[in-house]
């Protein structure tokens, strides 16, 4: 008889014990399940910024002539919040060289623009012997820093990616 009276509510403390650590696991997955989901959503903003950019690269390659108007052409649209389309619209009419590069520079931003990125085009970085151009697109804060000739929030001079940034770069030409 004196051995139940010890153990009297042992097995509410066990129940308890069981809970919190159940209440412990429960916790775990749920963090581990909102970082699975925010990997998910950068994952995601990766691969519109290369579509994007890549769409964009193939309209450059596909106007030869028009090749060395497309960084001044994207450069006019960074931190722009309101877009206005080019004259003429170029999609069901006959356009120069510099019309159809101006036109695909407000395509390409204006699509970026509404899913929250800014592209900009500049001289890439690390690249000292041939002059290359690059296109970034950058999203999140990295999009409000990113300006029309300065992407140093995006990478450094030597073409290496700052830590936390939300960004991309692809070579053009």
């Amino acid at each position: 008889m004196k051995y139940q009276k010890k153990q009297m509510g042992v097995g509410l403390v066990e129940v308890l014990v069981a809970l919190v650590l159940l209440a412990l696991g429960v916790l775990g997955y749920t963090a581990l399940q909102l970082r699975a989901v925010d990997a998910s959503n950068e994952a995601l903003k990766r691969s519109q910024a290369t579509l994007i950019l890549r769409g964009l690269t193939e309209s450059i390659r596909a106007n030869s002539d028009g090749q060395k108007e497309y960084p001044a052409a994207v450069q006019s649209y960074v931190g722009l919040s309101e877009k206005k389309e080019p004259k003429p619209s170029c999609l069901n009419s006959a356009c120069t060289s510099t019309e159809m590069a101006k036109y695909d520079a407000y395509m390409a931003a204006n699509t970026a623009q509404n899913i929250g990125m800014s592209l900009t085009m500049a001289e890439c970085p690390g690249v000292k012997i041939v002059k290359r151009q690059c296109l970034f697109a950058a999203w999140d804060d990295t999009a409000t820093q990113l300006k029309a000739t300065d992407f140093s929030n995006c990478m450094d001079s030597k073409g290496i990616y700052v830590s936390s940034a939300k960004c991309l770069m692809m070579e053009a030409y």
